[in-house]
């Protein structure tokens, strides 16, 4: 019977699928393009794996703390309902 691979899961900010690390270098594995380097030859996309995004997210975390820097966080107002009318 064929192995197929494992199915590419999504999360709420990355969209995974199967191929090579740009940053480890493994073969096979969930990546996902955060973005490129460009030069005046032209662009290199970046493919990390899901570790190396978890890594990088981690490193970024760390470096706003020794910033004391913290992402801001956007809230949406709440919307009021009209009298008589209930929320759900």
């Amino acid at each position: 019977m064929p192995e197929f691979p494992e199915p590419v899961r999504t999360d709420a900010a990355y969209q995974y699928e199967l191929g090579s690390c740009s940053r480890c270098r493994r073969n096979g594995t969930q990546v996902t393009r955060i973005g490129d380097i460009t030069s005046g030859d032209g662009e290199t996309p970046l493919w990390p794996s899901r570790e190396c995004v978890q890594e990088l997210l981690t490193r970024h975390e760390r470096t706003m703390e020794r910033m004391d820097t913290r992402p801001r966080v956007v809230q949406l107002a709440r919307i009021q309902a009209p009298r008589g009318v209930e929320a759900d």
